[in-house]
């Protein structure tokens, strides 16, 4: 009993800090708010907790995350606040069960850039990247590709504490080496679909991590660290990043080649022999492809968006010829078709709560700012997504409609439950289902027996209803779990077994 009592306490400790953002948070269900008033910083506590008032009455109306103590934007001379200022802060509203107001992600600061809370991370490993990604024109406005210009990698063993930032719409993790409680490289996990078969989990914040990596400097201006290994683990391949990260050469005489995403081998692109057979096109480029946030796609509001993705193609002189006008987006023709393989995982799926069934593929048209619909086959058992064509887009997304899953001839529930998973003991999978009597944001979250958050299965928007969800613990190993079921101010905890 007692450690049960220990690991509700966990849980609810986690959640003071982690809730401020929740991971897979929908963006397009958040409002992005511009404020102007009073700051309000309260010292009491041992993190500095600062607020706004609008109405100027004296009493905090927002709380303003700006994210940990030692975050500091690295384009800007932006600062936090002092208690008084008057200030003007943009940023994305969303519920926090801490206080009875709204929560303000801050983005910008008396109009100096904050952070870019749909920065994909992962891929910023050149010489180029994107700043303002979430736009406050509500259009992307750059681009993951650098073509073959990265540094050299240095393989290292770095020992350090930890540190996780939970204010991005996805968990950015950082390595502590010198004990001062502020990062000294920025680890590289991966996009958070990424899962290695191994079994390895990334780190909770504060723990005593070893990792061995691939080191190299980026744009941030804080040296990054590809993550080979964690405490002895396997977490990716290293001979998966040579020679090029997600790219490679195309010559005219190929008979075929192919360039993939960098964490995925199996989301791709083939280029067939014939391919340089239009207009003035060089005898070999440089294809790249990333995998993105949906929030990093143009116009993506109301599109469905789960899984995104760029494609760069590159001349022999560095210049990429799918931008426009310096930035991503553009297209490029070709003699013959490009076929087009895209992987998506149920863990993109659930974290913005798409139906499998109804997957379509959608290419941005930069002459007509708009998403067009192109036939494709879907291969649902393993979550493949094919499609040819001889016009190469900067931006592809995958599209659905989202899961309501309301039972009983769409009577709401008019309680919020959670029920035991079944089967129960399973191997390897279980289904869960909950009721929710209300709209709002939901997460469902695993967590292992000492507290260790091991999966996410929602995190996002939910309608009122009866919901479902398939579990696959294929990758975990034989013991009790947890699984945690929160909205804005509910929480509940079950418990369940794997047997394998």
């Amino acid at each position: 009993m007692k450690k049960i009592f220990l690991l509700v306490f966990i849980l609810m400790t986690n959640l003071s800090f982690a809730q401020m953002m929740n991971s897979h948070l929908r963006a397009d269900k958040l409002d992005t708010l511009t404020l102007t008033g009073k700051a309000i910083v309260d010292q009491s506590t041992p993190v500095q907790q600062y607020f706004i008032d609008t109405n100027l009455d004296g009493n905090a109306d927002y709380h303003l995350n700006f994210g940990p103590p030692w975050y500091q934007p690295d384009s800007s001379a932006a600062q936090r606040p002092q208690d008084g200022d008057q200030i003007k802060i943009v940023g994305g509203a969303y519920q926090s069960s801490k206080y009875n107001f709204k929560s303000i992600a801050v983005y910008e600061i008396n109009d100096l850039f904050w952070r870019d809370p749909f920065f994909a991370d992962w891929n910023d490993m050149g010489k180029h990247n994107h700043m303002f990604g979430w736009s406050k024109y509500g259009m992307f406005s750059g681009s993951y590709g650098f073509g073959w210009n990265h540094d050299s990698l240095k393989t290292v063993t770095l020992t350090g504490t930890a540190l996780v930032d939970t204010t991005f719409m996805m968990d950015h993790f950082y390595l502590d080496t010198n004990n001062d409680e502020k990062p000294n490289y920025f680890l590289n996990f991966g996009p958070y679909w990424y899962l290695p078969s191994s079994g390895a989990k990334r780190p909770q914040n504060g723990a005593t991590v070893t990792v061995m990596g691939a080191l190299l400097s980026n744009s941030s201006g804080l040296s990054m660290l590809i993550v080979y290994e964690i405490n002895g683990e396997v977490w990716r391949d290293s001979t998966k990043l040579n020679p090029h990260f997600g790219g490679g050469w195309i010559n005219r005489n190929s008979v075929s080649m192919r360039f993939n995403s960098p964490f995925d081998d199996s989301t791709m692109v083939t280029m067939m022999q014939g391919w340089h057979m239009m207009g003035p096109l060089p005898d070999s480029v440089f294809g790249q492809m990333f995998e993105v946030y949906p929030e990093n796609m143009p116009n993506y509001k109301g599109q469905n968006i789960f899984a995104g993705y760029e494609i760069d193609m590159f001349n022999p002189s560095g210049n990429n010829m799918m931008w426009q006008n310096g930035h991503g987006g553009g297209h490029m023709d070709f003699g013959n078709n490009l076929k087009v393989q895209l992987h998506f995982t149920d863990a993109q799926l659930n974290a913005y709560n798409m139906n499998k069934n109804r997957i379509q593929v959608k290419l941005w048209d930069n002459q007509t700012s708009s998403w067009k619909t192109v036939t494709a086959s879907v291969d649902e058992l393993n979550n493949i997504v094919s499609f040819s064509s001889s016009t190469a887009s900067g931006f592809v997304a995958l599209t659905s409609s989202e899961v309501t899953a309301v039972e009983n001839d769409q009577v709401v529930p008019t309680e919020f439950a959670l029920d035991q998973n079944y089967p129960n003991p399973f191997n390897p999978s279980t289904t869960i289902s909950y009721k929710l009597s209300s709209n709002g944001n939901v997460s469902l979250k695993i967590y292992d027996i000492l507290g260790n958050q091991v999966a996410t299965l929602i995190t996002g928007y939910q309608n009122a209803g009866s919901h479902k969800i398939n579990f696959d613990a294929s990758a975990l190993a034989s013991g009790i779990y947890f699984y945690k079921l929160q909205t804005s101010n509910l929480i509940q905890v079950k418990k369940m077994m794997l047997l394998k």
